[in-house]
């Protein structure tokens, strides 16, 4: 929560100094003083200021905050964000999912693990445990797609349009790949894909004791041990929400 507090001006006549003629009072609208402080609050890292509430008490102090902490505030500004440009990756990604069967997405699938050196079961298995096989998953934290890219991490790997199939097939893959090279072990690099590589060497080369971590590494490996025993590509293994927050590396 951030507060202001601006006295109010005494309206006493200003004096000219060449005529010594008395101008009348100056007065500010309450629309124009709001949107001051609003840019004062905007100032502030900690403060979205999308709302200003406040009130003048009874010496003359207007009292503005972000948040309302007295009785007497009143919204007087309100503030909408700004809508995501149509078509852009915000606007598709507020969209309705889009989920896409095994078999339709086995091509794609293919693709990117002939191209990254993977076993398609295990790029199956991590896009199932992320989203669901839903191509507009968004997490809180700002994942997209399939398999669940960062910002980030899409840009590394060259992902431009992370709701894009194919783009963010190839790209997990690309960082699985990275990231098998990197720890010589499935487990430790599923834990780096899902909490980052600096939380794996933060906690010697071992899974990061991280609940949302410890539960996901097992849950990829189960989907990708039933698939590669089976070969079966049902929704009968244990769901996971999509786009579900990642943590922070």
């Amino acid at each position: 929560m951030t507060q202001l507090i601006a006295r109010r001006r005494s309206r006493m006549p200003l004096r000219g100094r060449a005529t010594g003629m008395t101008s009348p009072p100056r007065q500010v609208s309450h629309t124009a003083l709001a949107t001051c402080v609003v840019l004062a609050l905007c100032g502030s890292s900690s403060c979205r200021a999308d709302r200003l509430y406040g009130y003048a008490d009874e010496q003359g102090v207007f009292n503005f905050s972000d948040a309302p902490s007295d009785p007497r505030h009143r919204l007087i500004l309100e503030v909408s964000p700004p809508r995501p440009a149509p078509g852009s990756v915000g606007a598709r990604a507020k969209a309705a999912s889009v989920r896409r069967s095994p078999d339709q997405l086995t091509p794609l699938i293919h693709d990117a693990a002939r191209q990254h050196r993977l076993d398609p079961a295990l790029i199956e298995a991590v896009a199932f445990v992320e989203s669901r096989f839903d191509e507009r998953a968004r997490s809180p934290k700002g994942a997209l797609g399939l398999m669940q890219l960062m910002p980030a991490t899409a840009t590394r790997f060259g992902v431009s349009d992370p709701l894009d199939a194919r783009q963010n097939l190839s790209g997990g893959a690309q960082y699985l790949r990275e990231l098998l090279d990197r720890f010589a072990s499935l487990p430790l690099a599923l834990a780096a894909y899902n909490a980052g590589e600096g939380a794996v060497e933060r906690y010697g080369g071992s899974v990061p004791p991280y609940a949302e971590t410890m539960t996901y590494v097992p849950r990829v490996l189960e989907r990708y041990r039933v698939l590669q025993l089976t070969g079966s590509r049902g929704d009968s293994a244990p769901d996971a929400p999509a786009g579900r927050a990642r943590v922070a590396p």
